[in-house]
């Protein structure tokens, strides 16, 4: 006898659908105009659902704002989670890394518009994030894999700190995104055209692996620098 599927109740279905219907037009609206001028009638008009059903699930609109955050954290954890190099020799690994994070950011604007914007308030709502642990990304632990491969072979110096170097890549792929608008007036290009993206994905990979390649260092063994990671944030 076949054991019988226990179904999801509708309320609970219901419920389910309604908040993440609320969450998807938060995160368009956070996106777009901040948090300061988005309203929560613009993001129950853009969902259909009356107003209160926002502060019934989220509390208020900062609630919604700090679950949207999470959610594009979430994302970006998730997609660094499936990422498997091990496989590659190390200066491909590193290569698929920058591509994996590119990619990202330029899919994915609605990150880079909420990374700016927690940014510019110093992290405070993140700060109160009960999933703040989770979002310590699972990548650093590939690349320390990848580096100490690469030290083996011969392809990487041997002082580059996993963190520290996690930030870098980070810093070189988002940049570019976050400014675009910015850089964009002043160098009178759009830089997200195909061409341009691709020359961008270049430079990087060039410049991250011409850092790592131990033909690079010039700096005598007397007096090469001890490795120092990132110290933690003190709350």
């Amino acid at each position: 006898m076949k054991a019988r599927r226990t179904k999801t109740p509708a309320p609970k279905r219901n419920a389910d659908k309604t908040r993440s219907k609320i969450l998807e037009a938060a995160l368009t609206a956070f996106s777009e105009q901040g948090l300061v001028a988005a309203s929560t009638d613009d993001i129950a008009e853009r969902c259909g659902v009356n107003k209160r059903m926002i502060y019934y699930y989220f509390g208020n609109k900062e609630g919604l704002y700090l679950a949207s955050l999470e959610s594009v954290f979430e994302n970006l954890v998730s997609l660094e989670k499936k990422i498997d190099v091990d496989h590659l020799d190390p200066p491909a690994a590193i290569e698929a890394m920058i591509n994996t994070k590119i990619d990202y950011y330029l899919a994915n604007p609605q990150f880079v518009s909420f990374l700016t914007m927690e940014n510019f308030y110093k992290a405070r709502h993140l700060r109160k994030s009960k999933k703040l642990d989770l979002f310590k990304t699972p990548l650093t632990e590939v690349i320390a894999r990848v580096l100490k491969r690469g030290e083996r072979t011969g392809d990487f110096r041997s002082d580059v700190a996993p963190v520290d170097f996690y930030v870098s890549i980070c810093a070189l792929c988002i940049m570019y995104f976050s400014n675009q608008y910015t850089l964009g007036a002043i160098f009178g290009r759009e830089l997200t055209t195909p061409a341009n993206v691709e020359r961008r994905r270049r430079s990087v990979i060039d410049l991250v692996l011409g850092y790592l390649q131990i033909s690079s260092i010039t700096v005598r063994p007397s007096k090469r620098r001890k490795v120092v990671d990132l110290e933690p944030l003190v709350s």
